[in-house]
């Protein structure tokens, strides 16, 4: 809660920087980030050969995990059969309609009911539903395998048309931004009080990345990304969510900048320091690389991706190994899973952040020292 209050700040912040001056970049008013890290690191790991077929009966002896580049001593280790036990995967779907347009919310949503039409209306995991908009999150308490109920409770959320359009310039693209991470927390922090792995399913463009910013960052802007990035990357890894970004972006449409659906691509090497920072690094096409899950591009086959998605449902691998030294506040510690098996890849959470503090937590400590 403490956390959430912190982002809701920050945000309003953000916001009200930005009406009171067009020209004036937001500053940081975070003062905390996640909490400690656990004893022990929980991986969920998907294996896949080169058809992108899932690969089950590993044994442990085939994993290898490199944390910063060290070898780590696996404490627990499971294949998990989701055919047998759909209990263990939760399944999210969320429609984004502050960043989508009215006709493409529209698409999607025919899209959507395509998808919950299929196998009878019967779902193998259990679904939910919620809607980004500009009113807030909409949300349905509670899941279901029963695809009809899925749909009714999606109907009860109307499409909204977008009073904010990315062409409004700063003002407009931050406000976007602001709503679009606000809900992305919220959403967070919702499932991260779900037990087991979870999947999260945007239907959406991803959200204003501010690229065209560039040098005019100043440093506590930097800061401020920086500490946002440090607590949704750790949020991301302790829920155990993997994130996808479905995009119903137009085939062969003009796409440069931010409305480039690759441009997150440039972003994706996880930042070590606040000077790093830059706003494309919020990007979701980011998170969702770096979470283990995937940004798929197949035009307006919204039902194709989502069926693309749940591919990853199936069978994977739980594997933890203990905590290592942190090394230092916001010492970013990546992850690399490896199996001894010609052809298999390995898709994980990308790594961590260890002994998370705030940028200016950090300075008042260096002060009391001086």
């Amino acid at each position: 809660m403490r956390r959430t209050a912190l982002f809701a700040a920050a945000f309003c912040l953000l916001l009200f920087c930005t009406i009171l001056n067009a020209q004036q970049f937001p500053k940081p008013a975070i003062s905390g980030t996640a909490a400690s890290r656990p004893p022990t690191i929980h991986l969920d790991v998907v294996v896949k050969d080169s058809s992108g077929t899932a690969v089950s009966g590993l044994p442990k002896q085939y994993f290898t995990v490199l944390d910063n580049g060290q070898p780590q001593k696996l404490v627990s280790f499971m294949q998990v059969d989701t055919k047998d036990n759909p209990s263990a995967v939760h399944v999210l779907i969320v429609m984004d309609m502050i960043n989508l347009g009215y006709n493409s919310v529209t698409w999607g949503r025919e899209q959507l009911a395509e998808y919950l039409k299929q196998e009878g209306g019967s779902l193998h995991y259990r679904t939910s539903i919620a809607a980004m908009t500009e009113d807030g999150l909409k949300m349905m308490s509670g899941s279901t395998t029963d695809a009809s109920v899925l749909q009714t409770e999606f109907n009860k959320i109307p499409s909204q048309r977008r009073m904010v359009e990315q062409s409004a310039g700063w003002q407009g693209m931050t406000q976007l931004l602001t709503q679009s991470l606000e809900q992305f927390t919220q959403i967070l922090a919702i499932e991260k009080t779900r037990p087991g792995r979870k999947m999260m399913l945007f239907i959406s463009p991803g959200w204003p990345m501010l690229g065209w910013v560039g040098s005019e960052e100043d440093l506590n802007q930097r800061r401020w990304v920086f500490d946002i990035d440090v607590d949704l990357t750790d949020t991301i890894v302790d829920a155990r969510t993997a994130i996808y970004r479905l995009d119903p972006f137009e085939v062969g449409g003009h796409h440069d900048g931010d409305h480039d659906p690759f441009y997150y691509q440039d972003f994706l090497k996880p930042m070590t320091k606040p000077s790093d920072a830059t706003y494309p690094y919020l990007g979701l096409g980011v998170f969702a690389i770096h979470s283990g899950g995937q940004v798929l591009l197949t035009g307006k086959d919204v039902a194709g991706e989502i069926n693309s998605a749940m591919r990853d449902a199936g069978t994977y691998y739980e594997l933890t190994y203990a905590t290592p030294p942190a090394g230092g506040p916001n010492k970013f510690h990546a992850i690399d899973v490896r199996v001894n098996q010609p052809g298999a890849i390995a898709r994980t959470i990308a790594g961590y952040y260890a002994d998370p503090q705030s940028v200016e937590q950090q300075a008042k400590k260096k002060k009391k020292k001086h």
